[in-house]
């Protein structure tokens, strides 16, 4: 009896040597924490996400914000902004752009429009970028008793023999643009003037069945192309025609 005592002593004294003394060749081997990956190509983070303007009762046609864009991946940021309204000027800011920044600022010129509220797109597109484009609404009010001046027309000398429509080419495509749940007319291509000594006046693009329309050019000298990209607020499926006028300066 002694002996099997003696015996489970030992066993026991063996089993808690062996939980405190790992064997030779036997070290735990500590886990380092892994660092968070960070993506190896550009991912754009655009600051605001949105741009409200106010034009109130009093005040001019011109206001304007800033709107920065940071990469925030890797690789390099080679980016580029675009709008969809003639009322929304982008301007880069001297010296703000870098291969990770840019900064630029946004003005709205409401020279001609009514009270009311409008909507536009600004559109940030980065070559590679994970998350590109990146769409920005642009929102602009205009109250009553705002400050807003007319257009001025500059005085065309009309003519009993203006070019026919085959002195133009319009080259167009329409898209319907869902937006925050609402339906809107994106139209997009070029109009060219071939004529060689008559100017295209009021060029505008009209949705057919609900006549609204876009200003594309204010004028188009002979022999230029007009590029453009717009919104027409139609909400629905249109076809759309170009209309403008024939004049000599």
């Amino acid at each position: 009896m002694a002996a099997c005592k003696n015996g489970y002593f030992i066993l026991v004294i063996l089993l808690a040597a062996a939980l405190i003394v790992p064997a030779v060749g036997c070290i735990p081997v500590i886990q380092q924490p892994t660092s968070s990956t960070v993506s190896s190509v550009p991912v754009m983070v655009v600051s605001p996400d949105k741009l409200v303007f106010t034009i109130g009762q009093g005040q001019g046609p011109s206001l304007d914000q800033a709107l920065s864009v940071v990469n925030q991946g890797g690789g390099m940021l080679n980016q580029s902004m675009s709008d969809n309204m003639p009322w929304i000027d982008l301007r880069p800011v001297p010296g703000a752009t870098t291969a990770q920044t840019a900064s630029a600022m946004v003005a709205v010129n409401a020279t001609g429009m009514a009270p009311g509220q409008y909507t536009g797109i600004i559109t940030v597109n980065a070559d590679g970028a994970l998350n590109s484009p990146i769409h920005v609404p642009v929102y602009l009010t205009i109250l009553p008793g705002a400050n807003i001046p007319a257009v001025i027309v500059t005085p065309t000398v009309p003519s009993a023999t203006p070019p026919s429509d085959s002195a133009v080419v319009w080259s167009n495509q329409t898209d319907l643009y869902q937006y925050s749940g609402v339906n809107a007319l994106i139209v997009n291509g070029s109009v060219t003037n071939t004529d060689r000594f008559w100017y295209m006046a009021d060029v505008k693009i009209v949705a057919v069945v609900s006549g609204n329309n876009v200003t594309i050019a204010a004028q188009i000298p002979p022999g230029e192309t007009i590029m453009y990209n717009r919104y027409i607020p139609s909400f629905q499926k249109d076809t759309v025609k170009l209309i403008y006028t024939w004049y000599k300066p």
